[in-house]
């Protein structure tokens, strides 16, 4: 578990690290605010889900480990409807915020998690 919560960490660090890159790009290109909100958008509410399902997987990590029969899901409703939340605000607002580089931020977090798994299976290997 360990592992998880150090990896959880550098993902975090590394959307902190593109959200900011994203409020720079807002606020030096003002052509292009439109886009920068969107992934700005898209990409906080990927963080918001994945640290959602993380929540969710360390309370089933600890009812598997008490052995109790409570049941614990892992919230797909919940994380459906805030994205389903943000692409709704990205179409009704779709002069402040562009609907595609919303949806292209919603998958950030996910794309960042792999990256990062294949890049520690690497080092694995090495070693």
């Amino acid at each position: 578990m360990d592992d998880f919560s150090a990896h959880l960490k550098t993902v975090q660090r590394m959307t902190i690290f593109f959200l900011s890159f994203c409020f720079m790009g807002w606020a030096v290109l003002p052509a292009y605010r439109v886009y920068f909100a969107g992934l700005i958008l898209g990409t906080v509410v990927s963080m918001i889900n994945s640290r959602y399902l993380a929540w969710k997987i360390e309370q089933l990590t600890k009812a598997v480990v008490e052995k109790s029969n409570r049941k614990v899901n892992l919230g797909f409703i919940t994380r459906a409807s805030v994205s389903l939340l943000a692409v709704l605000m990205a179409y009704k607002y779709e002069q402040q915020v562009a609907f595609s580089t919303t949806l292209a931020g919603l998958f950030f977090v996910q794309m960042a998690t792999l990256l990062l798994g294949i890049i520690s299976t690497l080092k694995a290997r090495k070693k």
